[in-house]
């Protein structure tokens, strides 16, 4: 029989409750329900970190065999050292608090070596004392609409307006007036088109930025803080630490 206190024991998946007959389940359904989403990853982990579900795409990911071969194993297994534990500190910072992870913006290494970006978001899975016992993490493909697609919603005014003003403070009331929308009207298009809030896009366009800077140039971090429209230095530090899980300085050392 299995103790409590832990989801996976002998490479199988159990509730904390063994009267709970229909944990193992729901497991299956949801992993089935995210395997029709392509552009989706999905995984539930236990207190200890091991994956105890996962769905297609997230083996194809990590280039696992199959889903299988990522259950019982960690983080550490499949990605790098760096990453790894940015997704641990995740994952401690939700078994500590109960609160979710929400609309955290992250920049992965895709199988064929491309850049991604993905929108994750971590929530508390609790058995029925409510007690954290497991993460469950879901993160969508954050696809590049082409011009066609901006140009059917208007938005290419908004974009070129971001784009070309990334070190000025940049303002949602003002680029919606550019379209002649209300915010939450430029919002609704923004995330139809980008699956992100205007705000959202903005930091992501800021983060791009800093990227291709902290690659292309010599310019201190203090200097690419203000050309991309952070507030400081520090401030910058944190969004890019989060967003691509190495700190600038770190991530311009592995680019050269």
């Amino acid at each position: 029989m299995p103790s409590s206190g832990s989801l996976l024991q002998r490479g199988h998946v159990f509730s904390l409750k063994i009267s709970d007959m229909n944990f193992g389940s729901n497991l299956k359904l949801m992993e089935a329900l995210f395997d029709t989403l392509g552009d989706v990853v999905f995984c539930i982990k236990d207190r200890a970190g091991r994956y105890v579900a996962v769905n297609q795409a997230l083996a194809i990911r990590v280039q696992a065999p199959n889903k299988q071969a990522m259950i019982g194993k960690f983080a550490k297994d499949f990605f790098s050292p760096a990453s790894a534990l940015a997704y641990d500190q995740q994952d401690r910072e939700v078994f500590e608090t109960g609160q979710p992870v929400v609309d955290q913006l992250e920049q992965i290494t895709n199988p064929d070596g491309t850049m991604g970006w993905y929108l994750t978001n971590k929530f508390p899975w609790r058995d029925d004392q409510a007690e954290v016992i497991g993460v469950v993490g879901v993160s969508q493909d954050l696809h590049t609409p082409n011009d066609s697609e901006l140009s059917i919603d208007n938005l290419n005014q908004v974009v070129n307006a971001i784009k070309c003003n990334l070190s000025q403070p940049l303002r949602v009331e003002e680029l919606a007036k550019l379209i002649e929308l209300s915010v939450e009207q430029l919002d609704r298009r923004m995330k139809k088109v980008f699956r992100l809030s205007t705000k959202k896009y903005i930091i992501k366009c800021r983060l791009e930025k800093s990227a291709e800077l902290l690659r292309s140039t010599q310019r201190s971090l203090a200097q690419i803080a203000f050309d991309c429209g952070f507030s400081d230095q520090s401030a910058l530090t944190r969004q890019f630490k989060e967003t691509f899980l190495l700190t600038p300085a770190v991530y311009r050392q592995t680019q050269r």
